[in-house]
Order: C-alpha cells, then structure tokens, then sequence
C-alpha cells in the first residue's frame, strides 16, 4: 500500500540515491548486515555492486530508509 503513495518521479531519484550512496560506500559497510535488515535476499547488493545487476524496485525504499537512517547524525536519540 505505501508503494502506491511514493511518486515515480521520487522512486527514480531514491533509486538514484540508493545506487550512488552504495557505489561510493561498498567498501565501508557491511552489505550482509544491510540486507538482513531489510529482509532482502543474499547478495542482492552485492550483485548491484560488483555486476551491475538492477536492484528490484521493491527494494529500493527500504534500502533508502535503512541508509537514511544511519547516514543522518541525529544527536537526539
């Protein structure tokens, strides 16, 4: 239902996000930890990252969400 409620204009730039963020970052973070919290499947990013296989459209918004979160310094918390 909440996939409805996002753009195709939003998801192309989240995509876009998503997908440099990682290219830019593979080497400091553990891709594993990643998709177990987001329940996705092994080696989803690191399929993206190292063959440049497409990341499922499904998997985009959580990925956001999950580098969002730990991208922002939020000192309240």
């Amino acid at each position: 239902m909440q996939e409805e409620l996002v753009s195709p204009k939003k998801r192309l730039n989240n995509r876009k996000r998503v997908e440099k963020w990682l290219l830019k970052n593979q080497r400091y973070i553990n891709i594993t930890a990643i998709e177990k919290e987001i329940s996705a499947p092994k080696g989803l990013i690191q399929k993206f990252v190292k063959y440049d296989k497409k990341i499922n459209d499904k998997w985009i918004d959580p990925l956001f969400m999950v580098i969002k979160g730990f991208t922002s310094f939020n000192l309240r918390s």
